[in-house]
This record gives structure tokens, sequence and C-alpha cells, in this order.
């Protein structure tokens, strides 16, 4: 009997083979879709670099120095994100002797010692301590495989396939891919699109991504566009469900459901939308995952740095973590500019924390310091002492919000928009009421302070395309972790394991109610009438979920279950419109970005690319290409394809998004994609060899350092007699590319 009641007890080490298959299952989602868009050895390169390059070397760093080994969801993310940081610090040192195409070396040698020695191998691939249950892994699986269907729809399935139809694009990919570009030759990295002037910029997503082309010989649009994106991503939400894991330990705080259910309002969540043709704003992870590999990257080391922070702060040992600490930050500094501050406002709070409970504050001081001075560092010498176009203007967020013109016409526009978007952001986190007596752990502080943080570099500060909201898109994971493990804490209060129950009961009831609000709401003008319909909703679902759980008789108060069940409601609520988005072009508008003009033809690209075939490294192009839209004699200057495919400098290609036209934007309060090229005679010169060439404009061009022409027919006139100054290298339908002899 008693070895009976042995087998049947819980298991306590290694992952249930349940388990296992959820993890398969989102496995093969992801081949699946990475399968889409790039062929097999492509797809076939990437995985066996993303997983023996960067995830198993980081995967044992993970484990060796912060003596790790809780779960694989966690194990694994963490580790891709120490690899991916990992990978990015050998890069840089690698590409400053001109090395970087062996940067890759690292991993192999990193997986090789950690076989060799008995004690490493011990401690490195050791059985986990707390496997996940079935549920549990594949509530995680289910709420993971939902955000990522939905940043595929709108990301890869909606912009792709890349530069072959110039009226469904995106440019900032474009730029993206010009930076990682320059990521693959130049050391510091390089303006491109303008004659490869000095840049300074959060570039160390680039910097891995040069390291991925150069280990696996993919080309840099299919691993930008295509494939770098998910495992990104699937890392994010592993760290994600592992943050909630730490406030979430046993079935009655929540351990089945709080995770997961962390993953999806991380995920697609952050703002109650009742306006039909209005929203207010996309805060969520699944908004910037594609479009933004910055962001993505971002959120992936923010995450990683706020799990290793709590444990230190908890004063769980060893001490290593530390290590792990500094390496992340370090590496903080250039994914995304966002991050640092926020790390440093979360150890302020749990400073303060400790020291109101009179315990040691040592850890949150060493923490807050190494924050500051990391991010001291990186504003001299990554970013050079430039703001990127961020200024303090406190609460102009509220006029560039588009519910803002619902209120124009009126008195106190800003304050009203103000109020409503605090509103719709505030119901869909209102988990966050209920954290009780969370709020004696420094964990929560620390997250707490790091949540403070993005609102408040949101709501301070202004930069042009409202990129003040990557400030709450950094923090608004821990905000979710924090707003599930609140209602988790509500939940635990009726004193029943199957809560899981009454959240998805509540859940489920919301979203077919506010789906319904939302239509008969979509004729009344203004935002109060849309708003009271939300709110009905949200108080019938409290109400009738809560009866019910008296009607099953299950136990606790009804007042509680109410309250729990109207707070489900607003929070799974949220997620509405981003789901509606998956089908609904007009949803998805909303949220998400829309395609755009402005990208390359085929013919264009094709040309592009036979110039990186058949040139070499640094060698400088002119183009006539400017401008991706044109109107009465505006040009908005985001054009940076020929860049990004040729991996050559352009002498003046586009001239947005460089510390220069960000410089003239901020002293003019104006648009950086919008204004004059600042240097005209450059750019007359350059325009005038196209469309009147000369033996004396083209003599210009030589000495400038201009190798070849790239003269687009679609971007304007080319002159027939360019023929009798310069040579045909290459011609395609709408390019014609010459040489400079």
């Amino acid at each position: 009997m008693r070895a009976r009641a042995r087998r049947r007890g819980p298991r306590t080490a290694g992952p249930s083979l349940t388990g296992l298959l959820a993890g398969v299952a989102v496995g093969i989602l992801a081949i699946v879709l990475l399968l889409q868009h790039a062929t097999v050895f492509e797809v076939g390169r990437f995985v066996l670099f993303s997983a023996f390059g960067v995830a198993l070397p980081g995967f044992a760093l993970w484990r060796l120095v912060g003596s790790y080994s809780r779960n694989l969801v966690e194990d694994l993310a963490g580790g891709f994100a120490v690899g991916t940081a990992g990978q990015i610090v050998v890069y840089l040192a690698a590409a400053s002797i001109g090395l970087q195409a062996w940067s890759w070396v690292w991993g192999p040698v990193v997986l090789v010692l950690s076989f060799i020695d008995r004690d490493v191998r011990a401690r490195v691939w050791r059985r986990v301590a707390e496997p996940l249950r079935p549920l549990q892994a594949w509530l995680f699986a289910l709420s993971t495989t939902v955000v990522v269907l939905i940043v595929y729809r709108r990301g890869p399935g909606q912009f792709l396939p890349a530069y072959t139809d110039p009226l469904r694009s995106y440019p900032d990919l474009a730029f993206q891919q010009a930076v990682a570009a320059s990521a693959k030759y130049d050391v510091p990295i390089a303006t491109l699109w303008l004659g490869g002037e000095p840049m300074k910029y959060h570039s160390f997503y680039h910097q891995a991504t040069a390291a991925t082309a150069w280990a696996t010989r993919i080309d840099l649009t299919d691993l930008i566009h295509s494939l770098t994106w998910l495992p990104l991503f699937l890392a994010g939400c592993g760290l994600i469900f592992a943050l909630a894991s730490r406030f979430a330990p046993t079935a009655e705080t929540g351990a089945t459901w709080a995770g997961p259910l962390a993953v999806l309002i991380a995920g697609l969540g952050g703002a109650m939308q009742p306006l039909a043709e209005t929203g207010f704003g996309g805060v969520s992870t699944a908004v910037a995952a594609y479009l933004s590999p910055t962001q993505n990257l971002g959120v992936m080391i923010a995450m990683a740095l706020c799990v290793v922070a709590v444990d230190l702060l908890r004063n769980q040992p060893p001490r290593s973590r530390w290590v792990l600490l500094i390496l992340l930050a370090l590496v903080a500094a250039g994914s995304k500019s966002t991050i640092l501050p926020l790390l440093g406002l979360g150890f302020a709070f749990a400073f303060v924390h400790a020291g109101m409970a009179r315990k040691s504050n040592r850890t949150a001081l060493l923490g807050g310091l190494l924050a500051f001075v990391v991010f001291i560092a990186a504003l001299l010498t990554i970013f050079g002492g430039s703001t990127w176009g961020t200024e303090i203007k406190p609460f102009k967020t509220f006029i560039q919000l588009s519910p803002y013109s619902l209120f124009s016409g009126g008195p106190h526009a800003q304050l009203l928009n103000g109020l409503a978007t605090l509103l719709s952001w505030g119901l869909a986190v209102c988990g966050l009421w209920f954290l009780g007596r969370k709020w004696r752990d420094v964990g929560t502080a620390f997250l707490m302070g790091f949540a403070v943080a993005g609102l408040a570099g949101t709501l301070l500060t202004a930069q042009s395309g409202i990129s003040q909201l990557y400030f709450l898109r950094t923090a608004f994971p821990a905000i979710a972790v924090l707003a599930c493990i609140g209602l988790a804490n509500l939940v635990g209060q009726l004193g029943d394991r199957r809560g899981v129950a009454l959240v998805g009961a509540a859940g489920a009831l919301s979203l077919a109610g506010l789906a319904v609000a939302r239509s008969k709401a979509a004729g009344l003008a203004g935002v109060k009438g849309p708003a009271l319909w939300m709110l009905a909703v949200v108080l019938v679902v409290g109400v009738v979920v809560g009866l019910g759980w008296k009607v099953f008789r299950r136990p606790g108060n009804v007042g509680v279950a109410m309250v729990a069940a109207a707070v489900a409601a607003c929070m799974i609520g949220a997620v509405l419109v981003p789901l509606q988005a998956f089908v609904s072009d007009s949803a998805s508008n909303l949220v998400y970005a829309k395609v755009s003009r402005g990208g390359a033809t085929a013919a264009e690209a094709g040309a592009a690319q036979w110039l990186r075939r058949n040139t070499q490294p640094g060698e400088l192009i002119a183009t006539n290409a400017h401008c991706i839209i044109q109107r009465d004699n505006v040009c908005d200057s985001r054009h940076f394809w020929l860049a990004a495919l040729s991996e050559r400098p352009v002498l003046v290609e586009g001239w947005s998004y460089s510390n220069q036209a960000n410089r003239i934007a901020l002293e003019t309060d104006s648009n950086p994609s919008l204004i004059p090229y600042w240097d005209s005679g450059k750019l007359a010169t350059n325009d005038t060899a196209f469309r009147s060439p000369s033996a004396d404009i083209i003599q210009r061009l030589r000495n400038a350092g201009v190798r070849y022409l790239f003269a687009d027919r679609r971007a304007g006139m080319v002159s027939p007699k360019l023929g009798d100054f310069v040579s045909i290298r290459h011609a395609t339908l709408d390019v014609t590319i010459y040489e400079i002899k």
C-alpha cells in the first residue's frame, strides 16, 4: 500500500508526458509558421542555429550561473535570453577585430564544456524540480498559440512576401534591415541610406541578426521579415509565464491559470476598446512583436531581467545570479532604450519597500546603481547623448492618441481624452487593485516600480509617431503579471481550487457580451454611450457568474465571486478587438499597423540585390529615389530599401531616422520623416546626375566616392544621355544600374 501511495503521489521531478506534448505542439506550430515564408533549408539552418548556437548554450549558462532548474518553459526561455545576450556580446567583440563571421563559435564551445566536466554536467543537465501540471502546460500552450497566431496574421501574414508589391509594405522593416546590413560590416553601425554617416541607435538586435546571417548564410530579408521574430516572441511569452509563477506557486494562488492568463493579457490586452472606429492605443506585446524587432528583443530581455531581479531581491541563492543580471543589463542598454529607466525605478521602489519593512535594502541599492551606471554609460556611448527625438512634454500623449479627435471640438479635450484613455487602460488591468498581502513582497514592489516607470515615461514624454508608448509597452508584461496575480488573489478568497472555472466563464461571457455591445454602440456618437454599454456588460457578467457560482454551491462569498467575475470580464474582455483582428481588417486598424505604400517592386528589389552580389562592401551608390510618398513638394523620406537590399552605403537615399533628422525635427517641432534634406546642394548634385547629366556632375559624384548609379524610373525621369558618361552594368524593368569608371 505504501508503494502504491508513493506511485500515486505528485511528481517532484521531470516533466510529464502530457506537458511535453503541449510543448511539442507549440514547436510544431512554430515550424509551420516559419515555413510559410521561407524555404525548408532556410528554416532548417535557422532552427539548428537558434537551438545549438543560442538556446542550448544560453540554457547551460542559465542553469550553471543562475542555478535554475524549475521547469523547462522557464529554463528554455531564460536560456534563449541569456544565449542571445551572450551572442551579442561576443559579436560586438569579434566585429571590433574583423572576426564577426566567426562569432557563432562561442555556442558550441559552451556546449562542449558543459559536457566535459562531471560537476558542470550534473548542474546543467539535471531534471527539473517543479514540472508543469498537465492542465497548466496545455493552458500555457493554448494562450501562447492564440497570441502567436494573431501576431502572425497581422505580421508576416499581412506584409509578406517582402519587396514584391510597392503598395504593401512597412517602411520601418526596411529601416531595420538597413541597420542590420550595416551591423554586418561596420563598427560602429552607420546610416547606410545617408552616405554611411555615423549613427547612434539601440542596435543590438541588428548585431544579433548579423551574427545569425554570418552563421547561417541566410539573407537578411528572410531573417528580419520571416524568421527572427518568432523565437524572440516565444521566449518572451515563456518569461512572462515564469515571472507570474514566482507569485502564484500553489493551486490556491492560481498556479494553474495565472501564468497562462498573464501571457494572454500581456500579448493581446492592455485597453478596453468600446469605440467602433477609434482605438485607445495598442500597448500589448503583439502590437510590436513583428514590426518592431528591437521592441521584441527588448521585451524578452526586460522579462529576463525581472525574473532574475525578483529572485535576487528575495535573497534566493546563489549570488552568482548577479552575473546574469549584469549581463542582461548591459545588453538591455543597446537593445531598447526604454528598459534601464524602468529597471532603475523598479529597484528604487524595492529599496523604499525594504526600508519601510526594516529589512536589508542592499540588493535593491546595488541593483539601482547598476541600472543607473549602465544607463548613463549607454547614453554617452551608444546614443552619443542623443534622445532620438524624445522630449519632455507632459500629457502630450493624450493629444496624439486618436480618440482626441472625438473631444477636439469642445473645451478640455486633452483632459477628457486623458480620462477616457486611463479608464480604458485601467479597466484592462484592474486586477492590480486586489494584490492584497502580495504588497508585503519586495518582488511586487519591484514590479510595481517597473510598471509605474513605464506609465510615467509614456505620459511625461513625447516623440513623433507616439513612440513614447514604447515605455508602456515595455512595462506592460510586468503590469499584466501583477494584474493576473491580483485576480488570482481575489479568486483565492473563495477557497476553491476550481476558481479557473469562474475566470473562464467570466472571460467567455465578457467576450460575447462586449462583441454585442460594440455592435449596438457602433452608431452612437462620442465616447459616453459606448463606454456605458461596455460597463453594463461587465456588471451583468459579474452578477450572472457570481450568482451562478452560488447556484452550483461553490464555496465563498457571493459578493467576492461577483467582483472576481467582473474583474476577469474586464481583463479578458480587453483582448476582444485584438482577437477580432484575426479575421477583421476594421478591428485590426484599431490596434495594429496598416499596410502602407512605398515598397519596392520585384524588379527594383532584384536590381538592389544585384548590387549586393556584384559590388564590394563599402562601395558608394547614388540614386534618384528618395521618397516613398511625395505630395505637394512634401517628401516622406522613409526610403531605406535600396540600402537594406544592397547592403551598401547610398549617398542620399532617404534621410529619415537619422540623428541629424531627429535633431532638426526636435528644434523645429516638425515630423522628422517630412522635413526637407538639410544639404540642398548635395541633393541637387545627386539628382542632376540623373536628370541632366554632364561630365562635371559625374566628376563631382566620382570625387564624393560614388561608384554606382541606381537609376529608378519609378522615382522620376532618367535622362537617356546618362549612358554617354557612365557604363551600363545591369538593367531590369524599372531600374538601370550604371558604373562610374
